[in-house]
C-alpha cells in the first residue's frame, strides 16, 4: 500500500513537468499499459502510474473547461472529438467560436464584491448563448465601469467578449497563469453590458460580510480583518500588504490549516468539557471524544463556508476529515503514513493543487512540526517536584520556551529551501517575528476577530467591541513590527543557489553519519564523496561565470500591451523601456522586471532609457527608480518624465538626440533618432542601435513610417559609399508593436533583420500586431516572434551566433505554460 500510494504522488508530482496534457496517443498508451501491467502480477501494483496520469489529465480538462451537454450523446465523432488534444473539442464548454465573437453568458457570482473590487471578480458560468453545462468552469469577470453592485450567490446574466486566460509569462516574477489554473480558472470574461438579474438573493455569507464591512468602517487595519474572517484580500492597504510581505508573516493572513486547526482546538475543548459538566462522561463512554470531534468538525466547516472554501481551507479541511476518520475508527497508524495519506488524499481531491505553492508552504510546516515532536517524544527531563512552586514554575516556562525556540527554528530550517526556491528572499528577522507573530495571531488575535464574527448575528456592540479590539492589537503589533522590515532581502539566484547547495551539503554529511552508524563506511569514502560534490559546485559555477563573460544578452520581457527590454554585457546593463502601470499602486515592473533584475543580482543599472512618455513605456519608471541605483538615465521626452518626478534624489533624464554614443561593456550604443522633437509623442521615441561590432539590435520605440523613412533618408546621406547600412541588424525590435502606420517594407528592407520581436498583448484591443505587418516581414524571410504567444524572448550572442530560447517553449516548457494550456 504504501509503494502503491508513493507512486501515485511522485506521478502527481511529475505533472509538473508535463510538456503537454495527454492526447488520443497518450490516453492509448496508458491503456495499454494497464492491461499488461494487470497481466503480470508482480507488477500490478504499477498499474497505479498510468491511472493516476489518466486521472489527471481528465481531471483538468473537465475542471477547467467544463462539460457541455452534448458529451452525454454518444456517437463516434464525439469520442474521437473528447480523445482529440485540441481544447476545440465538444469536451470543452466554452468553443472556440465563442471566443471570437460577443456571448450571453449566465453566471453565480462567487466573490465577495466590495466597492474596490466590484468590476473583477470571480464566477460560475452556468450557461452561454442558452447552452447549459454538467459540469461549469470558473471564469474571471473583468467590468470597466461597472452599472451596478453585484454580491456573491447572485446569479446573473451578461453580454461579454470570452478570452483564454494567458498570464504574463517571465522567470522569477510572479506567474499567474500557473496560479490562476490552481484556482481553477482558464478564462477570462471581459463584460460589455449587463442583461438581467436573474436571482437577486445573496448568499449567508455575503450578508455577514457586508454586516462586518459597515461594522469595521474605517478601522485602520479593515482589511487585514476581512481577511482573517473572510479571505478577501481586497481591502489589504498596500502598505499592510508590503509589511506583511517583509516581515515574512504572509502565512498568517491565509486561511489554512492554522486557523481551521485552532478553531478545531477551541471546538472540541469546548464541547468535550460541556459534555463532561452535563453528564458523566460514564455514561458517555467512547462516544464523548468522537462527539466532540464531530462537532469541532461541523464548526470547522462552517468556518470554511464563511471563508468561502478556498482551496486551502479545502485541504485543511479534508486533511482535518482523514486525520479523525483515521483516530476515531481506533486503527493503528503511524503518523507518517497518516501525513502520507492526508497528501495522497488531498491531490485526489484536487490534482491542480499540486501547482499551489501554498500546499507545499503548508505541508512542509505540519511535517516539520510531525518530526519535532517525534524527536521531542520522550525526551523530556522530569521536574523536580522538590522544588518550591515558583522554582517549578520557572522550571516549565523556560521548558515551554526552549520547546518553542526549537520548534520555530526547525520550521525554518524546514521552510528555507521551498521559500528560496518560491520567492528568491528571506528575512533575517524571521525567526524572531514568527516566536512573537504566531502565538499572539494564534491565540488572541484570531480567536477575537472569529468571535466577533460570529456575534455578528447575536450583537452588533459586542461584535463591534471584539472587532475593534483585534484592529487595536493589530496596530501596536505592525507599529513595534515596522521597524524589522528592513531584515527583507532579495537574494540573486547566485545566492539562492549557494544557500541551497549549502544546505544539501549538510543533508549529505548528516547521512553520511548516520548510514555509518549501521554499514561500515571508510572516512575516505564518504569524504571523498563530499568532496567530488564540493568539486561539482564548484565547477558549475564556473562554467556560469566564464558564458557570462563570453557572451552579452538581448532579453524582452511579457509586460502585456507594453515594451521593456534589458541589455545585459561584461556585467554591465541597459534597461530600454519599463513596460505599463495600471492605476497610482501598481506597475508591471514590480512583478516581472524588479524579481528578475534582483534574481541576477543587478543592483545598478549603468543606463535607463525610457523610450518615451507613453505608459506603455514609461509606467515603471518611477518603480525601477525606487529600486534601483542608476548611473544615466536617457528619455526621448525627458521634459516630460522630469517634470512627472516628484522625487528630488533621482537620477534626472537625458535628451535622447541623433549621434549621441553610449558604451555598455563590450558593446557600442548609437542613438540615431529623435533629430529633432516633434508634437507626435510617438515620434519622439529613441532609437538605438547596439553592436559588437558583428552582431546588433534595433530598438525603434513607436516611431511611425515618417521617421523610419527619415532614418532611412539620413543613413543614404552619409553612408552613400558604403555597402552595408547604418540600420542593418540582426535583430529589430518592431517599431510600434506592429501597428499599421510603422513597419514600411523599405525600413524592413534596409534594416534586414533576421528576426524581428513584436511586444504585445495577449488578444488587446488593437489587435497588435496587425496581420499585414506580419505577412509583410514574412514575405522578406524574417522570423517574427510575438510575446504574447512566446513569453519572455532570450537572444544570447557567444561565440559570433545568437542563439534564441523563448519561455513557454524553452525556459518552462510545461503544459500550464501553453497557450490554453494545452
Amino acid at each position: 500500500m504504501r509503494i502503491t500510494i508513493s507512486l501515485s504522488i511522485v506521478t502527481f508530482i511529475t505533472t509538473l513537468y508535463w510538456p503537454q496534457l495527454l492526447n488520443e496517443s497518450g490516453l492509448l498508451s496508458c491503456a495499454y499499459i494497464i492491461v499488461i501491467l494487470m497481466c503480470w502480477p508482480r507488477c500490478r501494483y504499477l498499474t497505479i502510474v498510468p491511472i493516476t496520469a489518466l486521472y489527471f489529465s481528465f481531471y483538468v480538462y473537465t475542471t477547467l473547461f467544463g462539460i457541455n451537454h452534448s458529451i452525454t450523446t454518444h456517437n463516434n465523432t464525439q469520442v474521437d472529438n473528447l480523445l482529440n488534444n485540441n481544447h476545440q473539442s465538444l469536451m470543452s464548454f466554452i468553443s472556440e467560436n465563442s471566443k471570437a465573437q460577443d456571448n450571453t453568458i449566465t453566471v453565480q457570482v462567487k466573490s465577495l464584491i466590495n466597492t474596490k473590487n466590484s468590476g473583477y471578480f470571480v464566477a460560475r458560468m452556468t450557461a452561454i448563448n442558452e447552452q447549459a453545462c454538467i459540469i461549469c468552469p470558473l471564469i474571471e469577470m473583468r467590468w470597466f465601469r461597472p452599472t451596478l453592485i453585484v454580491q456573491a450567490g447572485q446569479v446573473h446574466q451578461f453580454n461579454v467578449r470570452i478570452k483564454a486566460l494567458q498570464g504574463k509569462a517571465n522567470p522569477d516574477g510572479f506567474d499567474r497563469q500557473k496560479w490562476r489554473y490552481a484556482q481553477h480558472i482558464a478564462y477570462i470574461a471581459s463584460i460589455k453590458q449587463h442583461v438581467m438579474t436573474i436571482d437577486s438573493a445573496i448568499s449567508w455569507r455575503a450578508k455577514i460580510y457586508n454586516h462586518v464591512l459597515k461594522l469595521t468602517e474605517g478601522l485602520p487595519h479593515q482589511g487585514a480583518i476581512i481577511t482573517l474572517i473572510f479571505a478577501d484580500k481586497s481591502l489589504i492597504s498596500v502598505q499592510d500588504k508590503n509589511t506583511i510581505a517583509s516581515l515574512g508573516i504572509a502565512h498568517l493572513f491565509a486561511i489554512s490549516g492554522l486557523h481551521i486547526g485552532l478553531l478545531f482546538v477551541f471546538s472540541f475543548i469546548l464541547l468535550y468539557n460541556l459534555c463532561k459538566w452535563v453528564m458523566p462522561i460514564h455514561h458517555l463512554g467512547w462516544t464523548s471524544w468522537r462527539l466532540a470531534n464531530v462537532f469541532g468538525l461541523i464548526v470547522c466547516i462552517g468556518y470554511g463556508y464563511i471563508s468561502g472554501f478556498s482551496l486551502p481551507t479545502q485541504r485543511a479541511l479534508l486533511m482535518l476529515l482523514l486525520s479523525i476518520i483515521m483516530l476515531s475508527s481506533k486503527r493503528k497508524i503511524a503518523l507518517f503514513d497518516l501525513l502520507f495519506i492526508c497528501f495522497w488524499g488531498m491531490l485526489l481531491f484536487d490534482p491542480l493543487a499540486i501547482l499551489s505553492n501554498s500546499l507545499w508552504l503548508s505541508y512542509t510546516a505540519m511535517c516539520g512540526i510531525v518530526i519535532f515532536l517525534w524527536l521531542m517524544k520522550g525526551r523530556q527531563v522530569p521536574i523536580n517536584q522538590q522544588l518550591s512552586w515558583w522554582q517549578v514554575l520557572i522550571a516549565k516556562s523556560w521548558l515551554v520556551v526552549k520547546n518553542l525556540l526549537s520548534l520555530q527554528l526547525m520550521l525554518t530550517l524546514f521552510m528555507l529551501p521551498i521559500q528560496l526556491i518560491n520567492f528568491s528572499a528571506v528575512s533575517s528577522f524571521a525567526l524572531m517575528i514568527n516566536l512573537i507573530a504566531i502565538p499572539l495571531f494564534s491565540w488572541v488575535i484570531i480567536p477575537v476577530v472569529l468571535s466577533g464574527a460570529l456575534f455578528v448575528l447575536i450583537s452588533d456592540s459586542i461584535s463591534y467591541s471584539l472587532l475593534s479590539l483585534a484592529d487595536h492589537l493589530l496596530v501596536i503589533f505592525f507599529d513595534y513590527a515596522e521597524p524589522f522590515t528592513n531584515g527583507y532581502m532579495a537574494l540573486s539566484d547566485f545566492s539562492v543557489s549557494s544557500l541551497l547547495s549549502l544546505l544539501l551539503f549538510a543533508l549529505l554529511y548528516l547521512f553520511s553519519c548516520l548510514y555509518s552508524r549501521f554499514f561500515v563506511v571508510s572516512n575516505k569514502a564518504r569524504y571523498g564523496f563530499m568532496g567530488i560534490f564540493l568539486l561539482f559546485c564548484c565547477v558549475t559555477w564556473l562554467e556560469k561565470a566564464y558564458q557570462k563573460q563570453a557572451s552579452w544578452q538581448v532579453e524582452v520581457f511579457d509586460v502585456g500591451q507594453g515594451l521593456a527590454i534589458l541589455i545585459s554585457s561584461d556585467g554591465q546593463h541597459l534597461l530600454y523601456d519599463t513596460g505599463p502601470s495600471y492605476g497610482e499602486h501598481y506597475a508591471v515592473a514590480n512583478s516581472t522586471l524588479i524579481p528578475y533584475l534582483k534574481a541576477k543580482g543587478v543592483e545598478t543599472l549603468d543606463v535607463l532609457m525610457v523610450s518615451h512618455s507613453d505608459n506603455d513605456h514609461a509606467g515603471g519608471a518611477k518603480v525601477i527608480q525606487n529600486a534601483f541605483s542608476v548611473t544615466q538615465a536617457f528619455s526621448g521626452e525627458a521634459s516630460v518624465l522630469n517634470a512627472s518626478s516628484v522625487m528630488a534624489d533621482i537620477t534626472q533624464y537625458q535628451q535622447c538626440l541623433a549621434g549621441q554614443v553610449i558604451y555598455l561593456g563590450q558593446l557600442t550604443m548609437t542613438l540615431l533618432a529623435p533629430i529633432t522633437l516633434g508634437k507626435n509623442n510617438n515620434d519622439n521615441s529613441c532609437v538605438l542601435k547596439v553592436s559588437d561590432g558583428q552582431h546588433s539590435v534595433l530598438l525603434t520605440g513607436d516611431i511611425s513610417k515618417k521617421i523610419e523613412q527619415k532614418l532611412i533618408t539620413t543613413q543614404n546621406a552619409f553612408y552613400q559609399e558604403q555597402k552595408s547600412s547604418k540600420l542593418a541588424s540582426d535583430i529589430l525590435i518592431a517599431p510600434h508593436h506592429g501597428s499599421k502606420t510603422s513597419s514600411s517594407e523599405a525600413f524592413i528592407k534596409q534594416v534586414k533583420p533576421t528576426w524581428v520581436v513584436f511586444s504585445a498583448g495577449y488578444k488587446n484591443r488593437w489587435r497588435f500586431p496587425i496581420q499585414s505587418v506580419v505577412e509583410r516581414y514574412q514575405e522578406l524571410g524574417v522570423e517574427h516572434l510575438t510575446t504574447a504567444k512566446t513569453g519572455f524572448i532570450r537572444f544570447n550572442v557567444q561565440n559570433q551566433r545568437i542563439e534564441v530560447k523563448t519561455y513557454r517553449e524553452d525556459l518552462a516548457s510545461y503544459w500550464y505554460h501553453q497557450h490554453l494550456a494545452f
